[in-house]
């Protein structure tokens, strides 16, 4: 069946209905874009999605583009050209100095009107087609501005003003080139092939996206890792970098862990799969940071709404420039009509639809190269005004690693050792953390008396052994079944049989090193509250929040309960929840900014606007000091874009501005705006 087809709104060709293409040189998917934005396919094989300004050229800051000069294609992929815009440009300038030399006036002319020919035909054509799909663009203005420059005979002029234009948009081209491929790079870091254990003992190369989880593969010195594994035999120091942006490699050996894309320094290394290639931490990474582009914040929007609206009244002004002081007898129409032009080449609002959106994307790329992964502009927006930081408590301000502490039986018959079994007999057919660290105190445990069992959840469990009922979990849990639990000291885990407590267990967990000063960065970043909520007891959640330095704590909640008090919290303002487990991912996904700790389910990290791929809470503040320096540098753009633009327009209207302040208005300030955004990626 062959896919329906439309036709393009931006450029006026029918083309097939959206559908998902593998890239053969990059390895991902590339989608057909409608409106303004849509692939031109240019020949190495790969589609490359650019962006359609205001201005009427495609400007190709996508972070799936092609950024190397390795792709083969022979194309510019920028809209000003490479080394053939340069010989342009310098033939076009050594062409209008020799009309400097002694000759007839008409000679002199000939070669600065060959000279503007030379540096802005590509420009001049885009302008004619913008003009006959009624488009009036900046490569419109310009061709207007030079010819009727030309036509009045300001012949200099009008060769100047080309030569700098093309100039202008050459050096705008190298910066966002530059961005672009440091934020491309971060799509380069997962291998395609893998040393695959074959039938004969030997090991082959093997497609990555072709091995299956639990395939043994040999990772050797210098290799990058293609697949997530466990090592089984092999010791190395591994770099993590490119994953969790820490600088000191760290010691693997039989049992750890191991993530695509990290890449191994000094020992060879036999693992086993863990993850198929399209789960790989890597793949995961590569698909957050790709669709991040798709993402607009408020700011990308506005500026979009506004260039729309800003261009026509632009032109209507010009028009009237034109022609309304001559009627009203304020001068002729070639002296309002030259004011018009200058109006016009520097009103084009390029330095604000370019600089702004590659301002996130370099802001995303500055936080991906680092391990926090931002989905899109609108999370980056959101991470900049943050006022309330809510935690879950387990796993993500603690270690996430429970251990019994204590073990105090109430029933003087019982030993420590009996109530510890007979708690695990209960807890092993949990996967709560806290029925597990009990179990692994204790050891293997039997359970073959056991004749039913039945876990409530955020309670505990209650099962049947030798004709007796015994309850193992909480205070909620004795509440429940009509007990007392007024008298009994605080406890994570109570036993009780057939109504009668016999003991209780402590489990205790340990807070981040890091938590503490986290809590303590953020109040300096502006954070108002601090918060926990768990669903831990009463007397543990207060330790750990006395410990970290948090405002506050609600304990004891079950996930709904973690949402509606969320949603209270988030009535004063942009609130920023961070958690690890699958029962947080519909708190995540409730929050301004759902913050997910690591690459841990996939619920979590699907819910999640915000990754911090090392796993460290540390990073939070640093992502927070990211996200503000970003928004900071949009903003300083749009108001000396803004400034600029406004003071030009003014002189020109006055008759005070010549045509190359009008150049510098539009692609000066253009260039100026690119480089202040690629501060970002420099971000320490």
């Amino acid at each position: 069946m062959v896919d329906p087809k439309h036709a393009c709104t931006c450029c006026g060709q029918e083309h097939q209905e959206p559908k998902a293409e593998v890239c053969p040189n990059h390895g991902h998917e590339h989608n057909h874009r409608h409106e303004h934005e849509h692939e031109h396919d240019c020949g190495c094989g790969c589609s490359h999605a650019r962006q359609s300004c205001a201005c009427g050229l495609d400007h190709d800051i996508s972070l799936d583009s092609c950024a190397d000069e390795g792709c083969g294609c022979g194309h510019d992929h920028d809209h000003a050209g490479g080394k053939s815009a340069w010989i342009a440009i310098i033939a076009a300038a050594v062409l209008a100095g020799l009309s400097f030399l002694p000759a007839p006036e008409l000679a002199s002319n000939l070669m600065l009107a060959a000279s503007a020919v030379i540096a802005g035909l590509p420009l001049f054509w885009t302008g004619v087609k913008s003009m006959i799909r009624i488009r009036l663009d900046e490569t419109a203005l310009l061709l207007i501005a030079v010819v009727a420059a030309m036509a009045l005979g300001e012949f200099w002029e009008g060769a100047l003003v080309t030569i700098l234009f093309r100039l202008g948009n050459q050096l705008e081209s190298i910066a966002v080139t530059r961005s672009k491929k440091s934020i491309a790079a971060l799509t380069k870091i997962r291998p395609e092939t893998a040393n695959l254990l074959q039938e004969n003992g030997s090991y082959a190369p093997a497609a990555a996206d072709s091995i299956p989880v639990g395939s043994q593969i040999l990772i050797r010195p210098g290799e990058r890792v293609p697949l997530d594994a466990v090592v089984e035999s092999g010791e190395s120091m591994v770099d993590t970098a490119v994953l969790t942006g820490e600088s000191l490699p760290r010691q693997v050996a039989c049992g750890d862990e191991l993530l695509s894309g990290m890449v191994n320094r000094d020992g060879a290394l036999h693992c086993r799969t863990t993850n198929t290639f399209s789960d790989s931490a890597a793949s995961r990474i590569i698909q957050l940071v790709q669709e991040s582009s798709a993402k607009k914040g408020n700011t990308e929007k506005l500026i979009s709404k506004f260039s729309r609206i800003y261009t026509p009244c632009i032109i209507l002004a010009a028009v009237l420039l034109t022609f309304l002081p001559p009627v009203l007898g304020m001068g002729s129409v070639s002296v309002w009509l030259s004011r018009a032009l200058v109006f016009l080449v520097a009103s084009c609002p390029c330095a604000l639809v370019i600089s702004i959106p590659l301002s996130f994307f370099a802001g995303i790329g500055a936080g991906s190269r680092r391990g926090v992964l931002v989905k899109g502009s609108k999370s980056l927006e959101a991470l900049a005004k943050t006022r309330n930081a809510v935690f879950d408590k387990t796993g993500t301000l603690t270690t996430g690693k429970l251990s019994v502490v204590d073990i105090v039986p109430l029933d003087k018959s019982l030993s420590a050792e009996e109530l510890l079994r007979l708690s695990a007999v209960g807890e092993s057919f949990s996967a709560h953390p806290m029925a597990q660290a009990v179990v692994t105190r204790h050891g293997p445990v039997d359970t073959s008396a056991v004749t039913s069992y039945q876990e409530l959840p955020g309670m505990g469990v209650v099962y049947q052994m030798d004709e007796s009922q015994y309850l193992c979990g909480g205070e909620r849990l004795l509440a429940k079944f009509g007990m007392d639990t007024s008298s009994l000291p605080q406890a994570n885990i109570y036993l009780a049989k057939n109504g009668d407590v016999l003991g209780y267990l402590t489990v205790a967990d340990t807070l981040r090193p890091d938590a503490k000063e986290t809590l303590a960065q953020l109040k300096k970043l502006g954070v108002e509250q601090t918060v926990i909520l768990t669903g831990d007891n009463a007397h543990t959640a207060e330790e750990i929040r006395a410990e970290s330095g948090a405002d506050r704590v609600w304990a004891e909640l079950l996930p709904a309960d973690k949402v509606s008090h969320l949603e209270t919290i988030k009535q004063s303002g942009s609130t920023v929840f961070v958690g690890d487990g699958m029962n947080d991912a519909p708190v995540l996904a409730m929050a301004d900014v759902g913050v997910a700790m690591g690459l841990g389910t996939d619920a979590a990290i699907e819910a999640a606007d915000v990754v911090l791929v090392s796993d460290k809470l540390s990073d939070l503040p640093q992502a927070i000091k990211l996200a503000k320096r970003t928004m900071s540098i949009a903003r300083f753009n749009i108001v000396f874009a803004l400034g600029i633009k406004g003071i030009v327009l003014i002189l020109g209207a006055c008759g005070l501005a010549a045509m190359w302040m009008a150049v510098f208005a539009d692609v000066g300030v253009s260039i100026l705006a690119v480089l202040n955004a690629t501060r970002i990626l420099r971000t320490k």
